[in-house]
């Protein structure tokens, strides 16, 4: 039986933040010492260390994250969208696109190209901007028909916070849900528990096993970890439509100008830097190196190329945050993490602690981690 739910309360429209952002561990002699190899959203506790994500999902993530794009506009406001057929059309939310005909999209390679609004709807939160330079690309697998179930595995890709490619995971933990955000009506949509944060907006729901897209992540409750997802099935007659037939003129929102907002990446510089410093060792445990070297700042990546990036972790098997502290100072934050290595020496495992420190700042309009200080602690500094 369904049952509705209806929610005044003030939800938080989450517009996409982007960008490559960067962080590195500071040290030559701690790089050499870390490495890990599982957990896609936290990092892995002593239980469940030798837990792997399966090949199959971190197949499916790898695939799914190259047809995830970045989608800016002129005031600065950024979304996301995802590749949804042949055509090089790109599926997003309305709210990300609305008030605007031309938009920039970059791709998770960091490639420009220029995407015209074709459809976008004054009802429903979802819109299609095409890309020509995206045409006869594989776009991702759509579930036409057919929705999903409770507790049904789900992956939320995105960029929140400016963080590009971020994966995270959860269950559908709701259906039929009804959302009022004007203008918007949500009918019948998915909640989900994957946490989604301002930058996510227009991002694809995947099904964790098919890799299939099944809903377009659109809101957010508050301050609260409740995400809601509209179901790709109800819209794709609409979307279809708009590709067959661009709208010819589109629909203005003049209630959403002054609501939009003007910067790229929302949070504070401090709540940001927070948020990044978690999510490289989050890409570190999970054994994505390539994400990790992704958020690098230019003169690292000048510096040290990807093998000799990776080649310092070979003999770690997990890194956790144990505390970690963000301080602005001037144009930049300093983060200072305390950190809990499990590595392999001579065929044993051992624990270690380190303290590594570095600045966290703008580059080319994203946040990166930049070269800092780090070092091993030993016993007695560990109990101070």
């Amino acid at each position: 039986m369904k049952r509705a739910w209806i929610i005044s309360l003030s939800l938080s429209i989450l517009i996409l933040a982007c960008g490559g952002v960067s962080v590195y561990f500071i040290s030559d002699s701690i790089s050499e010492e870390l490495r890990a190899t599982a957990a896609l959203t936290e990092p892995l506790s002593a239980e469940d260390s030798e837990e792997k994500v399966s090949k199959k999902t971190k197949d499916i993530i790898y695939e799914s994250q190259k047809l995830v794009v970045q989608i800016e506009l002129e005031d600065g406001s950024i979304g996301s969208g995802f590749l949804y057929n042949d055509q090089g059309d790109v599926i997003t939310n309305a709210h990300v696109v609305a008030n605007s005909n031309e938009v920039k999209v970059v791709t998770a390679d960091s490639k420009e190209m220029q995407g015209s609004v074709i459809g976008v709807s004054r009802d429903t939160d979802v819109a299609v901007v095409r890309v020509p330079g995206l045409k006869g690309k594989e776009p991702l697998p759509i579930r036409p028909e057919g929705g999903a179930e409770l507790l049904d595995e789900v992956l939320a890709l995105g960029s929140p916070l400016g963080m590009q490619n971020t994966v995270t995971r959860g269950e559908i933990s709701g259906l039929n849900r009804n959302l009022n955000i004007d203008p918007f009506e949500y009918k019948d949509v998915y909640q989900i528990s994957a946490p989604i944060s301002p930058g996510n907006s227009g991002g694809p729901l995947i099904d964790s096993h098919t890799g299939e897209v099944i809903g377009i992540n659109s809101a957010k409750l508050g301050k609260e970890s409740i995400g809601f997802s509209i179901p790709i099935a109800s819209v794709l007659p609409m979307v279809n439509n708009w590709s067959a037939e661009p709208m010819k003129s589109l629909p203005d929102f003049p209630e959403l100008t002054d609501n939009q907002p003007q910067s790229p990446v929302t949070g504070t510089p401090t709540e940001q830097a927070t948020y990044l410093v978690h999510y490289f060792y989050d890409s570190i445990n999970q054994g994505d190196f390539v994400t990790a070297y992704s958020l690098l700042g230019s003169t690292q990546q000048e510096e040290m190329s990807f093998e000799e990036f990776r080649s310092g972790y070979y003999n770690t098997l997990s890194v956790t945050v144990d505390n970690l502290v963000a301080d602005p100072i001037d144009e930049y934050v300093e983060v200072t993490v305390f950190l809990t290595a499990e590595e392999t020496k001579d065929g044993e495992v051992q624990v270690k602690k380190y303290k590594v420190t570095y600045p966290v700042k703008f580059e080319n309009k994203s946040m990166k981690i930049f070269k800092g200080s780090g070092k091993e602690l030993t016993s007695e500094e560990e109990e101070e």
